[in-house]
């Protein structure tokens, strides 16, 4: 009787805790990738947070295809991308699967 009631606890527990080891895990995969069955993101409309789920551009990359879309205006065509600062061929090449115009 005396083991019961720590072997309960330590369950009861492990289960609470579970749940709060494992969001950290799961936010951290969503805001680097976007996951394959989405739809494309269009490079004219999308936000700053839109473009920083796409694994290659992180925060400071997205931004600045923002302020060069408000400074030039709607892309044409994605490879108006490597007019960006920060966007090379490399670059474009990894993200274009998920954009569009």
């Amino acid at each position: 009787m005396m083991y019961k009631l720590p072997r309960r606890l330590i369950l009861i527990a492990s289960l609470f805790l579970l749940p709060m080891s494992v969001q950290p895990l799961l936010a951290a995969e969503v805001k680097s990738v976007v996951m394959p069955g989405i739809e494309k993101i269009n490079i004219n409309m999308a936000t700053v947070d839109q473009l920083s789920l796409i694994k290659g551009l992180g925060s400071k990359k997205a931004q600045a295809i923002i302020d060069y879309r408000t400074e030039n205006g709607k892309f044409s065509d994605l490879k108006e991308l490597m007019e960006v600062k920060g966007i090379g061929e490399s670059t474009l090449q990894k993200i274009t699967p998920y954009l569009t115009l």
